[in-house]
């Protein structure tokens, strides 16, 4: 993220999200949740309390409109094929499409239930999607949060998610990924990468990450990017970093922070 006009819009988009929420902290009073949340006055102050009770709110808006938007503009930094909610289309055969399913179902089923347990492995899943020959043709089509056609070696499918998805969302997700490989080599394109986009890590460090869900389903080295990871990679090296000067700049800019 090195063009200026890009951190300028970047600027705009976290501004302007912010202040679109701001109104959400004064539907509650400080009288307010001193009522509603008596006990928690024990450990925290009203504002935390405050703070936590639209914290959902909050989240779900950002997944929704913060984090595409974010993602665009820094991938356009570089970029020009460079698309939200982007639909891909094409044909592939039943076998392989039944053997995502079974893949996914495979994964999602406790390991004791499971005759014979399958771990995360992608270049394992790959080979088994992509060798699965026969069946009939079927049209399929898969929705990229974030898809860069002309990124360096092939396009580039990104799921935005934050970090602590349940089990269905880890699991559609782990789905997409291999529906797009799939597509895309049918089509005989060569290079292409799809991830698991956390957009940040509350665990700090991928070595700490310990959420089930995700570490059930994916496998964690080749198809999860955790924050710091995603950021850079859709907009270079050093993107997280400005990114987060840029956020502190713009709390600085907020009413009333």
């Amino acid at each position: 993220m090195v063009e200026p006009q890009t951190q300028q819009r970047v600027w705009d988009i976290l501004y302007n999200y912010s202040v679109s929420q701001l109104p959400k902290l004064t539907r509650w009073t400080l009288a307010d949740i001193k009522q509603a949340y008596p006990f928690h006055r024990l450990l925290f102050s009203d504002e935390a309390v405050l703070a936590a009770r639209v914290e959902r709110s909050v989240v779900t808006t950002m997944g929704d409109r913060l984090y595409p938007s974010l993602a665009k503009a820094i991938g356009q930094d570089k970029y020009n094929d460079v698309h939200t909610e982007h639909v891909i289309e094409g044909v592939a055969n039943d076998a392989a499409c039944n053997m995502i399913d079974q893949i996914v179902t495979e994964l999602r089923t406790p390991k004791s239930r499971r005759a014979n347990p399958r771990e995360p492995n992608h270049e394992d899943e790959i080979s088994d999607v992509l060798n699965s020959p026969g069946g009939g043709q079927t049209s399929r089509a898969v929705t990229a949060d974030l898809y860069i056609g002309d990124f360096e070696g092939g396009p580039l499918f990104i799921e935005l998610k934050t970090p602590l998805p349940n089990l269905d969302v880890a699991a559609e997700s782990k789905r997409k990924i291999l529906y797009f490989l799939l597509l895309k080599d049918r089509m005989g394109v060569t290079g292409a990468r799809a991830f698991l986009g956390l957009t940040y890590n509350p665990f700090l460090t991928r070595k700490k990450y310990r959420h089930s869900f995700t570490k059930q389903i994916m496998d964690m080295d080749n198809q999860v990017l955790m924050g710091q990871e995603m950021w850079d990679m859709i907009g270079g090296p050093g993107t997280f970093e400005r990114l987060l000067e840029i956020i502190e700049d713009v709390h600085r800019s907020l009413p009333n922070t």
